[in-house]
């Protein structure tokens, strides 16, 4: 055992020749630029989350691997955790000694978001003339992906065994 390795059963691993990415996501990106082409809010079911819906087009699009760009002006929608600009009764939200709502953790990708715009972090009131100040604006996001979970019969989140993208990490346009 001293030198790093353990014995383990030997497990043969299926044939990962024609195992590909699921064609309806696109592929993990760091520094993608968007525009913004449309701007809402948009609330979680119980209706004590609101979040900014935007559609964001892709501005220079993905390389591939061949070296040419894929997927310019492609649609990508922010989630309803993506920009997260407020919460009715945050601060009792959290479980079990967790304070992610009671100490402004859902604002996080907000502020990201207006630090990338130039927007002040002081004073700002979500309304039609805010939005409309949105629209062809230009950002850098990250792409991740994320497991898709769902609600069980018991009100617990369980992974559904699908991925979707989730957007992250604004960034101002240089």
């Amino acid at each position: 055992m001293g030198d790093g390795f353990e014995i383990v059963d030997n497990y043969e691993v299926q044939d990962l020749t024609e195992i590909k990415q699921d064609s309806n996501l696109l592929p993990v990106t760091k520094n993608l630029k968007v525009r913004i082409s449309k701007a809402g809010i948009q609330e979680n079911k119980a209706k004590d989350i609101f979040s900014l819906k935007l559609e964001l087009r892709i501005v220079d699009g993905i390389i591939n691997a061949e070296g040419v760009p894929q997927y310019i002006n492609k649609p990508l929608f922010t989630g309803i955790m993506d920009l997260v600009y407020g919460a009715k009764n945050a601060e009792t939200r959290d479980k079990e000694g967790k304070k992610w709502w009671k100490s402004g953790q859902h604002l996080v990708g907000f502020k990201q978001f207006c630090t990338a715009l130039d927007i002040p972090l002081t004073g700002i009131k979500i309304n039609d003339a805010f939005l409309g100040g949105l629209i062809d604006k230009e950002l850098l996001i990250d792409i991740k992906h994320e497991a898709d979970t769902a609600m069980d019969a018991d009100g617990n989140r369980v992974a559904t065994g699908t991925f979707r993208e989730r957007i992250s990490a604004f960034k101002k346009v240089v």
